[in-house]
């Protein structure tokens, strides 16, 4: 009756598993339908071995059993750790490196197991005992041992993260894990005992057909095949904004695929504190100060091989985390990128800047003119001089200047998009050509070729030439030369005091009354456009130098020193 019993209790096993290997084949898209599949296989594995070697009464023929049944011994537990990581959202550690070490080891048993008469490292001995439905009877050696080790790591690894995961799951998940407890139990109580020799029979696989059952019930029945935990997981790996979870002790727990892009965190990121990956001081800051209630908007430093404009913008909020029981172990930091916004209010700001610089032009600077040539038209025409017409011409010249510049202005601010190899050099002397230079020398010290606006860079050159011939005189010395990052203007004339070489580049600003007071802003405006930055020093002479860096050169393009 006994054999009977533990012959069918083997076939139900080999069964059961069956349908749920099929079961799970069919749903082989479903979260942990894959490795529960590859558990159930194992089991039938399992169970058929274990008949195999109750109804065989050749010796030989039983330790083929015996050996063969140790494909399912070896995969269970391996595929059972899998699951485990699957289903409670880990799925990022299911990797070659974590894979393959554990195949490997399962692997290396088994060579043991089918090697065991060359060497009896993992049996110190085989005995037939025609006693019971499998009358074999082994000595555990340390092969045996190091297996039981093995297999009880990964069922007790498996174990642990489906016992935190009920701890700390939404209620909504919560029965489902105690439901794959209950069948994670069965093995446990029918394994233990025959590996302590206490019961002959082995009902492990029998017990694991339990577990597969309990596994299958769990997914189909309350619906973890579209609603799994780990849809949690990539739902937080899909989400667009940054996200990072610190413990109260500021270490990384946990973040999301954006986060790591945005902090250029690195793999191995988890437990590291969070000051050490956020991109400067600042950041972490403000990470200390905002809060759930208000965000704050915080500088990231651009990158040291990349220009200034580069630079990133993002909006942090950080919200407690609070466990129901109270307490708050945690912070939820959320880290928007917002530099494309920023950008864009920054450029709407410049562009209503330039919008009332032109209303100012309009009502008064091209006005003025306008009047002048008027009257002196008017004039012309009542006495016939020619002075007067002279005068009508200078002011319709300087308004003709008005409306180029504005133009200018007004294309400054558009950004390059499609830029091309340049030479510096060869611009410089087209621009050259272009102005009205007197008795000024042109030195071109440059071998650069950059990926430039080609008439937008005659146009910033074009415009820092003239600003030198005007303000240096007829004999002024302009030198263009090489930087390591970019390019410079230079003059012997009076130069510009410091403390007035910001003001030059705001709309407007000239200290010549013939001026219009754009040329330097319509030059700092196309810097802007290609992401470059412009500022002022004093040249070797004495005269201004006006250097322009974070220029992108052309591949190939050597690096001079500055």
């Amino acid at each position: 009756m006994l054999q009977l019993g533990y012959f069918s209790a083997l076939g139900g096993a080999c069964l059961l598993a069956c349908w749920i290997a099929y079961k799970a084949y069919q749903n082989r898209d479903a979260t942990g339908a894959r490795p529960l599949g590859v558990v159930a296989l194992a089991t039938v594995v399992w169970a058929g071995g274990s008949l195999g070697l109750a109804l065989s009464t050749d010796p030989g023929a039983e330790l083929r059993w015996l050996q063969a049944s140790y494909l399912g011994m070896t995969a269970a537990p391996v595929a059972f750790f899998l699951f485990a990581l699957e289903y409670t959202g880990s799925r990022t550690l299911l990797t070659f490196r974590t894979v393959a070490p554990l195949v490997a080891a399962g692997g290396a048993f088994l060579g043991l197991v089918w090697t065991n008469p060359h060497h009896n490292l993992y049996w110190a001995g085989v005995e037939y005992t025609a006693v019971g439905p499998a009358d074999i009877a082994t000595t555990p050696a340390i092969g045996f041992w190091g297996f039981v080790l093995f297999t009880y790591a990964l069922l007790l690894a498996g174990s642990f993260l489906f016992l935190r995961y009920a701890l700390t799951a939404p209620d909504l998940y919560r029965d489902q894990t105690v439901a794959i407890l209950t069948g994670v139990a069965a093995p446990w109580a029918a394994n233990i005992p025959h590996v302590l020799q206490v019961m002959t029979l082995d009902l492990t696989p029998v017990a694991l057909a339990v577990t597969t059952g309990a596994l299958w019930t769990a997914l189909s029945r309350y619906q973890l095949a579209d609603l799994g935990p780990v849809a949690l997981r990539t739902v937080f790996d899909s989400i667009a904004a940054g996200v990072c979870v610190v413990d109260s002790r500021g270490r990384v727990v946990d973040v999301n695929a954006a986060g790591r892009n945005m902090l250029d965190a690195p793999s191995d990121v988890i437990g590291v504190p969070v000051q050490k990956i956020v991109p400067n001081d600042a950041f972490y800051e403000h990470v200390q100060e905002a809060d759930g209630e208000r965000s704050i908007l915080s500088v990231g430093t651009s990158p040291p091989d990349r220009s200034p404009s580069a630079t990133r913008y993002y909006e942090i909020r950080v919200s407690p985390l609070t466990l129901s029981r109270g307490g708050e172990p945690g912070r939820l930091i959320v880290v928007n990128d917002v530099t494309t916004q920023h950008r864009q209010q920054e450029q709407l700001k410049n562009q209503n800047e330039r919008l009332e610089a032109f209303t100012s032009v309009v009502s008064h600077d091209l006005r003025n003119p306008l009047n002048v040539a008027s009257g002196n038209v008017m004039l012309a025409r009542e006495n016939g001089t020619g002075d007067h017409l002279e005068r009508a011409e200078r002011a319709l010249q300087r308004m003709a200047t008005l409306i180029d510049d504005l133009l200018a202005l007004a294309h400054g601010g558009t950004a390059v998009t499609d830029p091309e190899p340049v030479s510096v050099a060869a611009v410089a002397a087209d621009a050259w050509q272009t102005v009205d230079t007197q008795a000024a020398t042109l030195i071109r010290r440059t071998e650069h070729t950059i990926l430039s606006d080609r008439s937008r860079l005659h146009q910033l050159i074009e415009n820092l030439v003239r600003n030198a011939v005007e303000h240096g005189g007829k004999s002024v010395t302009i030198v263009i030369g090489d930087r390591a990052d970019g390019f410079y203007v230079a003059d012997d004339g009076p130069g510009i005091p410091e403390e007035e070489r910001d003001a030059v580049f705001e709309t407007g600003y000239s200290t010549r009354d013939s001026g219009t007071g754009f040329g330097l802003n319509i030059a700092r405006e196309i810097a802007d456009a290609h992401g470059w930055d412009i500022h002022i020093t004093e040249s070797a002479a004495g005269g201004a130098r006006f250097d322009l860096t974070g220029v992108v050169f052309a591949e190939g393009e050597a690096y001079p020193p500055s």
